[in-house]
């Protein structure tokens, strides 16, 4: 079973229980795997900056996103900050 979770990358547990779907006959001391230790609940980290509170600005990939529409999907899309040209003051008087 040791062989199975390291060639194909899987944990134990999954080892178990994709050979006993598929008929291996195991040996006793591989039923320990059989069952799943419950799942350990971890709290989220706060990201402090990273969190933009604004339906209209995102984070994506630890850069901010800012979100023009959507697809028909619902996917976002739009213009990275890193991407958008310089802010000109010179528009803010233009045409007064």
């Amino acid at each position: 079973m040791n062989s199975y979770a390291k060639r194909y990358g899987v944990d134990r547990h999954t080892a178990y229980d994709d050979l006993t779907a598929l008929g291996f006959a195991l040996p006793d001391s591989s039923r320990q795997w059989a069952q799943r230790p419950p799942a350990i609940r971890r709290g989220h980290a706060e990201n402090g900056g990273d969190q933009v509170d604004d339906e209209w600005w995102t984070i994506l990939n630890g850069r901010v996103f800012f979100v023009v529409g959507r697809t028909s999907g619902g996917a976002p899309y739009g213009v990275i900050t890193d991407e958008m040209p310089a802010y000109d003051s010179s528009w803010d008087s233009a045409g007064t």
